[in-house]
């Protein structure tokens, strides 16, 4: 008979990474269509550290578990399931897990079959986990609402993140020129995932070096996952027609830009905020089962080490994403 309860990070209110607290909470049922999974990996995203400051609203009531990213192995079936088996691995991420619903940073969390996707052979939990959110955002941000064709010239700013090292790999994939603007102290890592070029944030001349790399011509996508401090160069770094994708605020959401900038260059600037289908995500799982794409870890933690996890984000001292696993599946 399994426990009734189980170790988790609950947050009872809003606030700094404090207010993550490990403790015991009750093990969750599933209900018709879910499954319980025995997580053995979560990852950390920027939105879960939203959702605990209180940027982003979680829309159900305190007390509440974060995390949008999980990999594990069914445990357990609710009634009507049918096509999967206990035993089964699985990857799940999707925007009502850790906001609507409790999340991936505990010992056990309950699932929707409509969510779940089959981890390929030789792809471990930690690397499934890791894909999740950072790897479709990019791939959704790209394709879906960047319309990226072969050998384009991408700006990809915020470039260490896990958004920002996904999109290298898709851009290197589809034979891209990528330039990449992160911290200079992590240039070679972006040069080994891809990036031809890498650029220093701090740099007070981002477009011109952009304008220089691209003999003249500009980006002709720039993807923005800063917002408020980025978009008004982003705009200036494109090429006629050039295409602006905004797929994160990491600066701030309210930005200022000069329209006429953006009127003379025939530029559009795209949200992106977008569900994944299901056979995407499928591809992208193969994809890294095959090495076309590599998982990018920063770090593996216990799961009672999540507040650490959030500030080692919010200092901006990660590099890819921060895994969280059981405490009795951590081996240092």
């Amino acid at each position: 008979m399994r426990n009734t309860v189980m170790k988790a990070i609950v947050i009872h209110e809003r606030g700094d990474a404090e207010v993550l607290h490990y403790e015991t909470f009750p093990t969750p049922k599933p209900i018709a269509n879910e499954v319980l999974v025995k997580v053995h990996a979560a990852t950390v995203n920027h939105t879960d550290i939203f959702h605990r400051s209180g940027r982003f609203f979680i829309q159900k009531s305190l007390p509440h578990i974060l995390g949008m990213d999980v990999a594990g192995e069914i445990v357990e079936l609710g009634a009507g399931v049918r096509d999967w088996q206990i035993g089964d691995r699985i990857v799940a991420t999707f925007e009502a897990l850790g906001r609507e619903r409790n999340g991936a940073y505990a010992e056990y969390t309950t699932l929707p079959t409509n969510q779940l996707h089959r981890i390929p052979d030789g792809l471990s939990y930690i690397d499934a986990a890791s894909i999740g959110l950072a790897f479709t955002t990019a791939w959704i941000a790209l394709f879906y609402n960047g319309v990226l064709k072969q050998a384009e010239r991408i700006v990809i700013h915020a470039a260490s993140s896990g958004v920002g090292t996904s999109a290298i790999q898709i851009a290197r994939w589809q034979n891209a020129q990528a330039i990449a603007i992160s911290d200079k102290n992590k240039a070679e890592r972006l040069h080994q995932l891809g990036a031809d070029f890498v650029l220093d944030r701090h740099s007070p001349d981002l477009v011109e070096q952009v304008i220089e790399i691209t003999e003249g011509q500009g980006a002709s996508l720039v993807l923005d996952l800063v917002g408020r401090t980025t978009l008004r160069s982003s705009i200036s770094m494109l090429a006629n027609k050039g295409r602006i994708v905004c797929a994160g605020t990491l600066s701030g959401d309210v930005a200022e830009i000069n329209v006429m900038d953006l009127l003379m260059k025939n530029a559009s600037i795209h949200g992106s905020f977008d569900l994944i289908q299901p056979q995407d995500f499928d591809q992208i799982l193969q994809h890294f089962a095959s090495g076309i794409f590599q998982p990018v870890i920063d770090s593996v933690l216990p799961l009672q080490k999540a507040s650490a996890a959030h500030k080692r984000i919010e200092e901006k001292q990660a590099f890819g994403k921060i895994i969280l696993v059981p405490d009795a599946e951590y081996h240092g």
